[in-house]
């Protein structure tokens, strides 16, 4: 259905033009700000990042009884027994082959034949020696003429140089766990602020945005530490198979930039096929980029999408605008904590009138109603954020209510057959559009009789089956 247009007037672009020159000066303000106060607002992203990482797990425990305080220090325990278990091994690995001047002169020595013999790779060859490579030179010695490297520089400089850096993050560690700790007190206590400083409708409005900046994030941080479990462990498991040196270490980092959208883990496969190049045959080398680059498509295209859909809704050119500018700005860590901040930001967006515009721009794509409920309806219920957006969003596409109500009802039964279980938000969706088919008395009694929420029983799975069916027919 077609929406109806506004006339444009000079008024309204006048208004425009004040919002884009407003928000291009607070975007050179933040810039500065993300540069110059690195030391104080890198420690403090990184906590909010823990925090939300930590608070799926935090209210699971809450839910069967557990204190809320108790519930984080359980997890943030939990959660240091794990970094820093994994960070040791880590250590150990790498400090190991460091050590080992034996195991370091046997690298170097099938670096420098493996990079002669690329000399005489066809077109490869002629470039690396058009670059100022000699015929003969090690690797050392062509990339220092090449203007690469600096002088004397090794590839145990290199490893020696990342363990270095191992003191500066333990103190920016101990840094954020400070800040962690007070964020952790201080949003037991901020809904009692919010009602104080907006009391009345206000105060529920801030409130519908707050929980949903935490389920959107809550969300996008499950499914990427689910995501990058999956894809770190398989890769893991397949270089300690192929016998590639620093295995965990590669492994735990293609974890931690799984974070990072569309190119992390492309990146984080780089430094073993380095390895591999330098230790296996090609023909060995190129399986290990199958396996490598399958796991993380797998994971990443696959079983992500299966298992959060659209959950970010943020156009991927803008992911990969936003991931540059915070790899510029704080490295790899900027780059990992950039896109929880987009969500929060596109989510505060959507929920002021005058920025709606920009955040649609953010948007993947505009959703559909059907969508859009859809979208709702995964998690088992709807709260009354999504009510009021669903209701904003059917306005202006001109649906009528029973066309919502029909579609609601067949997309929550059908959702409900592929989790294998009903909610009470579901049923009432359910019954809602079971009352306005043709003959309501026929599917009414046996709905009551037969569907109860919790866990599908095959005769519930009958009913709702010929159920969507009616109700598809009902739509048409």
């Amino acid at each position: 259905m077609e929406v109806k247009q506004k006339r444009w007037d000079g008024n309204q672009f006048r208004h425009r033009l004040a919002m884009f020159s407003h928000a291009a000066i607070l975007m050179t303000l933040v810039t500065l700000w993300l540069i110059y106060l690195v030391d104080v607002l890198q420690p403090l992203f990184i906590a909010l990042g823990i925090y939300f990482v930590l608070k799926p797990g935090a209210d699971s425990l809450a839910r069967r009884g557990l204190p809320v305080m108790l519930s984080y220090i359980s997890m943030l325990l939990l959660a240091i027994i794990l970094v820093l278990a994994a960070g040791l091994f880590a250590y150990d690995q790498a400090s190991g082959i460091a050590e080992d001047q034996e195991v370091m002169e046997d690298y170097t020595n099938k670096l420098n034949a493996k990079w002669n013999d690329a000399k005489s790779w066809p077109m490869v060859g002629e470039s690396i020696l058009e670059s100022g490579a000699t015929l003969n030179g090690t690797l050392n010695e062509d990339l220092l003429l090449m203007g690469v490297i600096s002088e004397d520089a090794s590839l145990s400089d290199l490893i020696s140089g990342v363990l270095a850096s191992a003191g500066g993050i333990f103190i920016t560690g101990i840094t954020v766990l400070f800040f962690l700790l007070f964020i952790i007190f201080e949003a037991s206590l901020l809904p009692g602020r919010i009602e104080r400083a907006w009391p009345g409708g206000a105060s529920q409005r801030v409130q519908l945005i707050r929980d949903q900046i935490e389920a959107s994030v809550n969300t996008y941080v499950v499914v990427k530490t689910g995501v990058g479990i999956g894809t770190g462990v398989c890769a893991g498991l397949v270089m300690l198979i192929f016998g590639i040196d620093l295995w965990f270490t590669w492994a735990l980092l293609t974890f931690l930039l799984n974070y990072v959208p569309y190119i992390g883990s492309l990146m984080a496969t780089i430094p073993p096929l380095v390895l591999g190049f330098i230790l296996l045959s090609p023909s060995m080398v190129i399986l290990l980029t199958v396996l490598l680059l399958t796991n993380q498509q797998l994971w990443g295209n696959v079983i992500e999408t299966r298992w959060a859909g659209r959950a970010l809704d943020i156009s991927p050119v803008l992911l990969l605008v936003v991931t540059a500018f915070s790899f510029w700005v704080w490295g790899v860590v900027g780059m990992i904590l950039s896109i929880p901040l987009i969500v929060i930001l596109k989510i505060v967006l959507e929920n002021i009138e005058a920025t709606r515009p920009l955040a649609i721009l953010l948007s993947e794509r505009a959703p559909t109603l059907e969508e859009a409920w859809r979208e709702a309806v995964k998690d088992g219920r709807i709260t009354a954020y999504e009510e009021r957006m669903l209701l904003e969003l059917q306005d202006v596409l001109g649906y009528t209510d029973a066309q919502v109500t029909l579609m609601s009802a067949r997309i929550a039964a059908e959702h409900a057959l592929r989790r294998g279980r009903l909610t009470i938000d579901q049923i009432e969706l359910i019954s809602e559009g079971v009352n306005l088919l043709d003959d309501p008395e026929e599917w009414s009694r046996p709905f009551e009789e037969t569907i109860t929420d919790g866990k599908l029983v095959l005769k519930e799975r009958f009913f709702l089956l010929k159920l969507i069916n009616e109700l598809q027919d009902e739509e048409e």
